[in-house]
């Protein structure tokens, strides 16, 4: 935005030439509007722009360039960073046009469409893609972040199954971007977090669907090292089909949780396995057979129910995110974990370990990279307040001190919550790749990511 351009003006711009809707800071409105799923981000968009077709994107865009003002995309409200702060963002929820290719394995996904939709298109037709922990998220943002699945060590990141990429360009022209028309621009769509353009669709080849057994164990907190024990055996020795997630929760007194958990600490099995049901039952033997197993909904499920597993909120709330990879879970780890995340009635602290490694661990045909740690240690934790987010501050740096041996300075791209840093989730090697990609493709700037490439 040049010195004599004001809010006003974009506000004004964008109203003149589009009839989709435009938002500003004028509107009664706005302090709604501008935020994201995230209420802890304090995001400061300039204008934001709902558009009902790709060509009022490619206007956006051309109206956005001539008014020095960048432009960002944000969907659904995730993703929020303060990155997003003086831009023109780009709300695509409502391109939602979805086309399923059952006999060549494709689906073609707008923009707006969140894997909830996505799943339901699905239901019935032995396909699927390869979803995360929630259905909230929309198909083109979880792939632009490289997707970390839950079926990811047996099929690799999400962002392995792109075959196209639909993109507004800098200067406003709209290109179907494959391995083969554009092998560099492709490569960074997959995995490197956006930035590069306004991807308005996304095409992906699509996976026949395995029979899923689903669901979660509990056990009481008070058995937490027992539980954590067991998880890092069952761990070690666990085929690609089999996906495990730990959690050390404190469940909040409220829905959708079941009143039964209100304020209690529990240690939270999350299980996905593919294939064979009797070869889950064998696998979870083990876990089963800790003491104090209170809750068991592991049973066959359709992939249309794959998010009750993890059961994430989907409502706004304002959330601190904290993560690592972690290479192993040796005694000393399981120790200092649990030293410093003791059972409490604190609903505002949880940790989350996940099992990665199998097939993420494979190098990939986009900017996503190889996975060489066997787990992602995940802190999620509620801020209402700034003595909440003080806390949680000190309680990671406690953390980080008693764990500081075990734990990775990477993360994965997904995962970086409001961080815009992107150091910590690619290696300088794949940043310089990316920043060259961004030269060449827009050299004026007219895009910024929520993690921007040239930061």
């Amino acid at each position: 935005m040049t010195e004599t351009t004001t809010r006003t003006d974009i506000v004004t711009t964008l109203r003149t030439s589009l009839t989709c809707p435009v938002h500003g800071p004028q509107d009664p409105d706005w302090e709604t509007v501008r935020r994201g799923w995230n209420l802890y981000v304090d995001q400061q968009p300039d204008a934001i722009v709902e558009p009902a077709t790709v060509a009022d994107v490619q206007q956006a865009v051309r109206l956005a360039a001539s008014l020095d003002v960048p432009v960002t995309a944000q969907s659904n409200g995730h993703g929020a960073t303060e990155a997003m702060s003086g831009t023109v963002m780009i709300r695509a929820h409502r391109l939602r046009d979805l086309t399923i290719d059952s006999e060549n394995r494709r689906a073609r996904v707008g923009a707006g469409v969140k894997w909830t939709h996505l799943v339901q298109a699905l239901a019935g037709s032995g396909l699927t893609g390869t979803p995360g922990s929630t259905d909230d998220l929309t198909v083109v943002g979880y792939h632009l972040g490289g997707g970390l699945p839950w079926f990811g060590r047996a099929y690799g990141p999400a962002a392995r199954w792109v075959r196209a990429w639909q993109v507004v360009r800098a200067d406003g022209s709209l290109a179907e971007v494959s391995a083969q028309s554009d092998p560099e621009l492709f490569w960074a769509l997959g995995g490197g977090g956006g930035g590069l353009g306004i991807v308005t669709a996304v095409e992906i080849e699509l996976l026949p669907a395995p029979q899923l057994t689903g669901g979660q164990l509990m056990w009481p907190a008070e058995r937490a090292a027992e539980v954590l024990h067991a998880f890092a055996e069952a761990t070690t020795t666990a085929p690609p089909e089999l996906t495990l997630w730990l959690w050390l929760i404190t469940f909040p007194p409220t829905e959708p949780f079941p009143p039964e958990l209100h304020g209690r600490s529990m240690m939270n099995l999350n299980v996905t396995h593919l294939g064979d049901p009797a070869a889950a039952e064998r696998l979870l033997a083990p876990l089963r057979a800790v003491p104090g197993l209170e809750v068991d909904t592991v049973a066959p499920l359709p992939i249309s129910e794959l998010s009750t597993v993890a059961n994430e909120p989907t409502e706004p709330l304002p959330v601190m995110d904290w993560s690592h990879f972690v290479a192993d879970l040796d005694p000393d780890f399981q120790r200092g974990l649990l030293e410093v995340n003791t059972p409490s009635q604190d609903t505002a602290m949880i940790a989350c370990i996940r099992h990665l490694g199998g097939a993420l661990r494979d190098d990939s045909p986009t900017a996503v990279e190889p996975i060489t740690e066997g787990y992602l240690l995940f802190g999620f934790a509620l801020a209402a307040t700034p003595a909440d987010e003080q806390r949680i501050h000190a309680h990671w740096r406690v953390l980080e001190d008693r764990l500081g041996a075990h734990l990775s300075e990477r993360t994965h791209l997904n995962m970086l919550g409001p961080d815009p840093d992107l150091a910590r989730a690619l290696t300088p090697e794949t940043r310089q790749r990316l920043r060259q990609i961004k030269a060449a493709e827009d050299p004026h700037g007219v895009f910024r990511s929520h993690r921007p490439i040239l930061a």
